[in-house]
């Protein structure tokens, strides 16, 4: 237990969920951000619109270490609008307040990659929502650079996890599973994929607002060694299930009719090669493991039949 004061934007997320719930295990003092009130007991609650300068003030006033884990409909052009003004809020707020900001991110930024990914990773975007991405990179780190924001970044692959309902590999793999149909998987189920456990991102992110060690640099969450996605595919749904394998041809046609498909489409590479995310620094420096996959997949199915 530290004597920090924190506050985690998106709260109601499953990432800011599991990094509320991390922060109480550990006996911190937290208040939950959301556009509706928190449902977690023991924490504080406020309802605010980060659109909003004014709301994004009031909300880190106080507060030492916000986690920005917020998350907005899976649209390009939604992220192209409201990204920018929600961050420019958030990082004038906590300039204004002295308030340590921990950035939820995601790969997006990397763009195609022929090797693992490492915090050493160029950021060389090839899609809308990895540009948006890279632009707030960027923007973090200007305001790091020049405006004396205090900020650590950490970096995920792709959710899965007990309540991450907007997560593909919830969706292709494990509510199929847990209702006893088949699963299904882009492009190519023979390549290795990294996924991270969305209660291990809530733990790492917890770690690095509340241990010096971590403040000031970009961290790889922790991450499971990558299994293909057949080997997902057969956890999740048993010996003996075969993922049904979605080709690029039709991902594109059904991005025709579909805005879900359409969204996928421009980040379908990253299920064209390897797709490895490396988190071993952050698991060497602060002593700590990824959850096995196999436990992972089974909580989120027992959450799932529960739905």
């Amino acid at each position: 237990m530290t004597d920090l004061n924190h506050v985690v934007l998106g709260g109601n997320g499953v990432a800011g969920t599991e990094t509320i719930k991390a922060l109480v295990r550990r006996g911190e003092q937290v208040t939950s951000v959301g556009r509706r009130p928190s449902a977690i007991e023991g924490v504080g609650s406020v309802t605010a619109d980060l659109m909003n300068a004014a709301d994004a003030s009031r909300v880190l006033l106080g507060k030492d270490v916000a986690y920005f884990t917020v998350g907005l409909r899976y649209s390009s052009r939604v992220w192209a609008a409201q990204w920018p003004v929600i961050l420019r809020n958030v990082i004038d707020a906590a300039v204004e307040h002295g308030t340590h900001l921990v950035y939820l991110d995601n790969v997006y930024a990397y763009g195609e990659v022929d090797a693992p990914m490492t915090e050493q990773t160029p950021l060389r975007p090839t899609s809308r929502k990895g540009r948006t991405r890279a632009d707030a990179v960027h923007a973090l780190n200007a305001a790091a650079d020049e405006r004396g924001l205090h900020l650590t970044i950490g970096r995920s692959a792709d959710f899965y996890g007990p309540g991450a309902a907007t997560a593909a590999f919830n969706g292709f793999v494990i509510d199929p599973a847990a209702k006893g149909k088949a699963c299904s998987w882009l492009l190519d189920a023979s390549l290795p994929h990294s996924l991270t456990y969305t209660p291990d991102v809530g733990e790492a992110l917890a770690i690095l607002g509340t241990d010096p060690v971590g403040r000031g640099r970009t961290w790889h969450l922790t991450t499971a060694p990558p299994l293909t996605g057949q080997e997902y595919v057969e956890l999740a749904g048993g010996q003996g299930s075969r993922a049904k394998v979605m080709s690029l041809a039709t991902l594109r046609l059904g991005a025709l009719f579909n805005s879900a498909a359409r969204e996928t489409l421009e980040l379908a590479y990253q299920f064209s090669k390897p797709y490895i995310f490396d988190s071993s620094l952050f698991e060497s420096t602060f002593n700590v493991g990824p959850t096995p996959i196999s436990q992972g997949i089974e909580a989120a199915l027992i959450e799932a039949r529960r739905s």
